[in-house]
């Protein structure tokens, strides 16, 4: 093994000490978590975005050494990619997504073009040759806390659908009105920017799956991205929040495990209210009937089907659901979920 300066560190790291100088073995371990240097090279795509350790979002060029994450990503839109069953010095592997996760490219949405390619040059050790994973920095496991306490749930029929915006609307008018908001993300791929957005509108703490050491949610194991949600939730519990913020990242079908979290009775019989991001009627009508299977309700509609007049109407008339707009003043979701949910604390 042998010392290597690294250049700039991404996100997907915002729980370990790294130097600008670390260890390097020349073997790789293929695990979901695994630590490794990359040399940056070529972007053939539109997104050299580098999303680094302090929130600020840069630029990856050729010729960079970084530290990076082995991971899964398996979004419809944008990139997907899976941990290799062998990973060797000299690889190329692509970036997955701009907090440094990387894996082997199985699916490319064609707007984005092509993921940067990045090469192999050895694993993150410690100073006695050990691997390091990700993994090993997650938080510990705390006792389940029994108190319940509301949790306003944002869904989506798939990614980039509004839930982020209204997640933050619904945050920063209570927070404004005294409550004490605290948010988690259970799911999705490492990205700093999500997060930021809500301590910017008044949540505190934020924490999502990276705070247990995954890198993504889509990886193989189910009941692992179950069990890092429970300890999500009790540690966001242990502040003693008014009411928690619980937005999901991806949508309810595909790989992320948004359902095998909603299926989860300990978890699903803590949600008092749920909020659907949605592009279409068809997407409503299938989401409604996929949650209604998992016995969860839709308490509010938004996203592009209702930024319009017609849409709203049609929402109602179709589904008899409340719907609103995430582009102004939210008047009818934070009244609806404080007739829901606060009105019936006070009695």
């Amino acid at each position: 093994m042998k010392k290597i300066k690294i250049e700039k560190i991404p996100s997907v790291f915002r729980h370990v000490n790294l130097e600008n100088e670390v260890w390097m073995g020349p073997r790789v371990i293929a695990d979901e978590g695994a630590m490794i240097i990359v040399e940056a090279g070529e972007n053939d795509g539109k997104n050299d975005i580098f999303d680094f350790i302090n929130g600020r979002l840069g630029r990856l060029v050729k010729g960079d050494i970084v530290p990076a994450v082995l991971g899964f990503r398996k979004a419809p839109v944008e990139f997907a990619g899976v941990v290799p069953r062998r990973v060797r010095v000299g690889d190329e592997l692509q970036l997955l997504c701009e907090s440094g996760v990387v894996g082997k490219i199985s699916g490319v949405f064609e707007a984005w073009g092509k993921p940067r390619r990045v090469k192999v040059l050895g694993s993150i050790v410690n100073d006695e040759g050990k691997h390091l994973n990700l993994k090993s920095y997650k938080m510990p496991k705390v006792k389940p806390i029994a108190k319940k306490i509301p949790i306003v749930c944002f869904i989506s029929t798939r990614m980039d659908s509004g839930k982020t915006i209204m997640a933050c609307k619904v945050t920063h008018y209570f927070k404004m009105r005294g409550k004490k908001v605290a948010a988690m993300k259970p799911t999705g791929v490492a990205f700093s920017q999500d997060p930021y957005k809500l301590l910017d509108n008044g949540a505190a703490p934020v924490l999502d799956f990276l705070d247990m050491g995954l890198p993504s949610t889509c990886g193989p194991n189910g009941v692992e991205v179950v069990e890092a949600t429970k300890n999500i939730l009790n540690h966001v519990k242990q502040t003693d929040p008014d009411m928690i913020v619980m937005e999901f990242g991806e949508g309810i079908l595909g790989e992320y495990h948004v359902a095998d979290i909603l299926m989860n009775k300990n978890i699903r019989d803590q949600i008092s209210f749920v909020v659907l991001a949605a592009n279409d009627l068809a997407g409503i009508y299938g989401a409604r009937e996929i949650l209604k299977s998992y016995g969860v309700g839709i308490d509010c509609v938004t996203g592009p089907i209702a930024n319009s007049r017609v849409g709203i109407d049609l929402i109602k008339k179709n589904f008899g659901l409340l719907a609103e707009s995430n582009q102004h003043d939210i008047k009818k979701t934070v009244s609806a979920i404080n007739k829901k949910v606060f009105s019936k604390k006070k009695k």
